[in-house]
């Protein structure tokens, strides 16, 4: 979901007057590894090289926290190797931004095809789009958390009637209580080397 609204962004970043396609970088949290994403597939090797090299105006935006508009990237002295691969992909121009959410940063840079597009009045757009992208991405991890945890308790509870539907089987069987019943079962777990609820799952099925 979280990469579905990023591209959306990315997208209508490229829209924007003068520009021609967008990448955006996302660091979810602290230590986390950033997401990538761009509105083109030679864009996505672009953005990749900028974050290899530790360096370009996408990297300078986030550093500074203020725009950084290159009006020709193959004449700008300070990212010579990347200059030289935007050129390569006949990108002339960009306009990079940052933007914050909680606990998340983002950068989306704009590219166009001439020397001065985007240019800087361009800026604003896209330090609006790296903020929406810093919350829409907070909210999009967030839904994909609780999401989880919702599996992971419903498995759980699953899990627990199974082991419990398999506990009444051998209380019936051998004419033990419950707690001789769990004990049975745990001890056959630990003897076939099986999760207590797989070995539940074989005896319900009858495999055991």
């Amino acid at each position: 979901m979280r990469d579905d609204v990023l591209h959306a962004l990315a997208d209508e970043a490229a829209a924007m007057p003068g520009g021609c396609g967008a990448t955006m970088a996302v660091w979810p949290r602290p230590g986390a590894e950033t997401v990538l994403v761009a509105s083109h597939p030679e864009l996505g090797e672009l953005v990749e090289l900028e974050h290899f090299l530790g360096d370009g105006p996408g990297l300078a935006a986030l550093r500074s926290e203020r725009p950084v508009a290159v009006p020709d990237l193959g004449r700008d002295p300070r990212w010579v190797r990347f200059g030289r691969e935007a050129l390569a992909r006949g990108l002339r121009g960009c306009v990079a931004a940052s933007g914050h959410g909680p606990g998340v940063t983002a950068v989306v840079t704009v590219y166009g095809l001439r020397p001065g597009e985007p240019d800087e009045s361009a800026a604003p757009f896209a330090e609006t789009l790296a903020r929406q992208a810093a919350r829409l991405s907070t909210f999009a991890d967030a839904q994909e958390r609780q999401s989880r945890e919702v599996r992971q308790l419903r498995e759980t509870m699953e899990g627990r009637e199974t082991i419990e539907q398999a506990k009444g089987m051998i209380m019936q069987a051998l004419g033990v209580d419950a707690e001789q019943a769990f004990a049975e079962l745990r001890r056959t777990s630990q003897n076939a080397h099986l999760k207590l609820r797989d070995v539940a799952e074989r005896l319900i099925a009858r495999e055991i």
